[in-house]
């Protein structure tokens, strides 16, 4: 029927804590009520931490508990083409499995559109996979610039990652989150989210709190998140002493208040897509420090919303954060401009209007995007 919702299967493995996983949930929380389109949630591998965020939606979602690093994970996959056959889908969206997903969604004869998420070195075998998708969305202009090496530039088009505007931002005593965390009151508060992986760098940026602490005493860093690297960075804050001044509280479920409560946010990132924590830090008007990688100067203007240092200096990382602590003006200009930037082209609205757009402009079988 010409009238009736087009079926939009996302698949990606799982949804466990990331940048990727959350935009998932942002989009699927203000689409889900679209009457031109019908969502539902294929995920490989298993459910993770953001599952029950996506299962309140009242959206159909399907747990394939594929096993790891297994030949049987394509059994998976086939049930996933056969229902995408028998179902009618329309489009597969595409988030984080860019070796094998686009391929999936056309042997099941749907039209495919993959968001590419970050910046990093992709594989032959992934650039092969990517170029057959029908639309690949880069989630910033340098990640577009990356993509376009190897898909053409026609199939390429850019849709900037987004969250929802906070509606509790005024709503945390500092204090009591600081007391929370077992910070002292009147500490000056710079935080940093992530997986606990390679690519974060937060071992680069514990080396450069260690200067911090010398020139700002009271200048506490919290990381939180999980991830492989937890011990190493454990071992390395307790080498250099720094049990008091560097907090590794773990996965932190409630970061409105912890962004609402900071004086500062850093990405240290060895690459990146455009991460969503530099978003959360613009809506609630934070200043930012962060590696000129990937789509992070998209968002950090130098001297403007932040400073930008290059990636794995942690010299240059000390002495931005340390001028940003020590510059109480420089800091409240620059969070009123990441506030202003992030209300002009950031906000999940403008972002689902978009990607609604190239919905109906692959399924018109456009072969070139209309930029």
């Amino acid at each position: 029927m010409p009238n009736s919702p087009k079926k939009v299967a996302v698949l990606l493995p799982s949804l466990h804590v990331g940048g990727a996983e959350k935009l998932v949930v942002e989009e699927l929380t203000y689409m889900k009520d679209d009457s031109r389109f019908a969502f539902e949630l294929h995920l490989v591998f298993d459910r993770g931490p953001f599952f029950d965020s996506v299962a309140s939606l009242g959206l159909p979602v399907y747990v394939w508990n594929a096993p790891h690093k297994s030949i049987r994970v394509l059994n998976a996959y086939a049930n996933i083409i056969r229902h995408l056959r028998r179902t009618h889908c329309d489009i597969l969206h595409n988030h984080l499995l860019d070796h094998i997903g686009p391929i999936a969604g056309k042997l099941a004869g749907v039209r495919v559109l993959a968001t590419v998420h970050s910046d990093k070195p992709y594989s032959a075998l992934e650039k092969l996979v990517l170029a057959t998708s029908d639309l690949v969305l880069a989630c910033g202009s340098q990640v577009k610039n990356n993509i376009c090496k190897f898909v053409p530039a026609g199939k390429v088009g850019v849709l900037d990652n987004a969250i929802r505007t906070p509606d509790n931002k005024k709503d945390f005593c500092r204090d009591n989150v600081l007391k929370k965390f077992g910070i002292k009151a009147g500490s000056k508060l710079v935080i940093s989210l992530g997986r606990f992986t390679s690519l974060k760098a937060f071992d680069v940026l514990v080396e450069a709190f260690r200067r911090v602490v010398s020139e700002v005493p009271d200048a506490v860093l919290l990381i939180g998140g999980d991830g492989e690297e937890k011990g190493r960075l454990t071992k390395l804050v307790e080498s250099h002493g720094l049990g008091e001044n560097i907090r590794l509280p773990g996965m932190i479920s409630e970061i409105h208040e912890l962004f609402a409560a900071c004086d500062l946010y850093v990405n240290s990132s060895r690459w990146e897509g455009l991460p969503m924590t530099l978003l959360e830090a613009m809506a609630h008007g934070k200043p930012m420090v962060a590696t000129n990688v990937g789509g992070n100067p998209e968002v950090v203007h130098d001297g403007v919303t932040g400073i930008l240092v290059p990636p794995e200096d942690h010299e240059r990382l000390t002495d931005a954060i340390i001028r940003m602590l020590k510059d109480d003006g420089l800091r409240e200009k620059a969070g009123k401009a990441a506030l202003s930037l992030f209300t002009q082209k950031y906000t999940i609205d403008k972002h689902c209007e978009t990607l609604a757009e190239y919905y109906l402009q692959i399924l018109s079988k456009k072969t070139k995007l209309q930029n």
